[in-house]
């Protein structure tokens, strides 16, 4: 069974990651898969790396990718926390589901306790929280208004600089890992030179709160073309630079900076099988191939994200991405084999650096048991 290389970060103030390409006033909780690559390979850049040679093995057909990543996820404490199926039925019965109706629907995310044993087949009914929060025999408990949900057992692994007395555990249903700040700015116009204020949001971490992320090494010691260092090396360096450069949007004012923790295989993790249904851990664009088959599974569910946004390049101005539509985490599909997924050129057609524009859409899925797939 592969293991996951986790990697958590801590974040030393903000960070902030856009739901629009031309809305500041929202932002994700979480930073994507896609994002998230994007950061690298920009990092790679800087750091005088061949971005052309870094890619190669992404870009082949059919991909040889030496690693692949999940998407960022919360993390409170030692407690990591994974997507929530889409389709909830998968993990609690259909009675269950109707009894608790929205209270279940507000669930975004499974503790990793709740996350394997659903990956073996098994409902989560006996972990299901009280209605009321307030039943001290509850098996499950709820955080962040009932976005993340997680066992008794892993209460104890939770910060402890959460203000709640161990008898008072009806109170983590209100108890944050992170909320959202609204920041005014200003800028001038260019034309009157008249002061005109907006806003940014950002999230802000609790105290041992933060984001995690997987890498699965497929061939970690593969060099790097002209590089002169592994993939696993190159990897290492990069995410030394991206903690002094940040993570997101707004870096220029401290934003997104962080701390990293580096825990090799340190979750298991089993992959879905040629055919098998299997459970998103990041963002996906299949390749023409791969299409109908991943949606024919009988369990299949799943939920679109639209991507767009800005690209960043020294090569030119900044520039709006070409658009495309991805497979979000969460969703449950049936890859006709592995590594499955591409590299989607979203270079604008006025784009004149000399080079091409690249979202990751590669898939890391948990496979799922018979019973649930």
């Amino acid at each position: 069974m592969p293991n996951l290389d986790v990697v958590a970060l801590n974040f030393r103030g903000g960070v902030r990651v856009g739901k629009r390409g031309l809305e500041l006033e929202e932002t994700l909780a979480t930073i994507p898969s896609d994002t998230l690559f994007s950061a690298m390979v920009s990092a790679w850049r800087l750091l005088g790396g061949n971005v052309d040679e870094f890619l190669k093995p992404f870009l082949a057909d059919p991909p040889n990718p030496p690693f692949l990543i999940t998407s960022t996820f919360l993390r409170a404490g030692e407690v990591r926390f994974y997507p929530a199926p889409v389709d909830l039925s998968l993990c609690i019965s259909p009675d269950k589901l109707k009894d608790y109706g929205k209270k279940i629907k507000k669930v975004q995310y499974l503790s990793e306790e709740l996350f394997l044993r659903l990956l073996k087949g098994e409902k989560l009914d006996a972990w299901l929280f009280s209605k009321d929060d307030g039943t001290t025999t509850a098996k499950g408990w709820r955080l962040q208004k009932g976005a993340l949900w997680l066992s008794e057992e892993e209460i104890a692994r939770l910060p402890k600089t959460f203000p709640l007395k161990p008898e008072n555990r009806s109170g983590l249903m209100f108890q944050e890992a992170w909320k959202q700040a609204r920041q005014p700015h200003v800028t001038v116009d260019r034309i009157g030179s008249q002061p005109e204020i907006y806003h940014t949001t950002q999230v802000h971490f609790h105290p041992d709160c933060g984001l995690w992320f997987g890498i699965l090494w497929r061939d970690g010691e593969r060099e790097v073309p002209s590089a002169g260092m592994s993939y696993r090396q190159a990897l290492e360096k990069i995410l030394r630079y991206l903690e002094h450069a940040g993570l997101g949007g707004k870096r220029a004012i401290g934003f997104g900076a962080f701390a990293h923790t580096l825990s090799p295989a340190a979750v298991e993790l089993p992959l879905p099988a040629d055919g098998q249904a299997g459970l998103l851990l990041s963002r996906y664009h299949p390749r023409p191939t791969e299409l109908p088959q991943t949606l024919q599974h009988e369990k299949a569910s799943y939920q679109l994200v639209s991507v767009g946004g800005w690209l960043k390049t020294p090569d030119s101005p900044n520039l709006m991405r070409k658009r495309l539509h991805m497979f979000s985490e969460g969703s449950v599909l049936a890859f006709p084999q592995l590594p499955a997924g591409d590299l989607s050129d979203v270079t604008p057609d006025i784009f004149t650096g000399g080079h091409r524009i690249y979202r990751y859409g590669m898939a890391l899925a948990a496979g799922l048991e018979v019973q649930n797939a």
